[in-house]
């Protein structure tokens, strides 16, 4: 039969201090998934807005001017090009332009915006041919 040894087994704080550093080790690589996932998001993001952008002009070439919606100056969200690029210039417009509210905006003079929302700097920026500044005030020109 054995004897028991006081020295067999784990204490009490010996597991608290293993429960401690896996606790610390899961917090730095759940913080470290959520930044890659928000610049997977901008990564696909810059894509659907270069995608756009050469459907947009494809459309020109074709037509030898820029989708119009509503009236000149008018931002209007960017699902509202559907009509004007699918499925000839475009198969299908990114539900991530989509549900961020992501606008666009065509101007009298042969010119187009794209107003843009970014996960990276949580805000939005401004793409396109000729943009007025006065579309959207001031936000940064698009580093895409």
């Amino acid at each position: 039969m054995l004897a028991y040894s006081p020295t067999r087994g784990f204490t009490l704080i010996e597991l608290l201090v293993v429960i401690a550093i896996i606790g610390v080790f899961s917090a730095v690589v759940l913080s470290s998934l959520n930044i890659a996932r928000d610049r997977a998001k901008d990564a696909a993001r810059m894509s659907n807005v270069k995608s756009l952008k050469t459907a947009m002009e494809s459309y020109h070439i074709d037509n030898n001017q820029y989708p119009q919606l509503l009236a000149p100056d008018t931002a209007s969200n960017v699902h509202n090009l559907m009509p004007f690029l699918a499925p000839k210039h475009i198969p299908i417009i990114s539900s991530l332009l989509i549900y961020d509210n992501d606008q666009y905006v065509w101007g009298p003079d042969d010119s187009y915006g794209l107003y843009i929302y970014s996960d990276k700097s949580q805000s939005y920026c401004r793409t396109g041919v000729n943009v007025n500044p006065e579309w959207w005030g001031s936000p940064p020109e698009c580093t895409f």
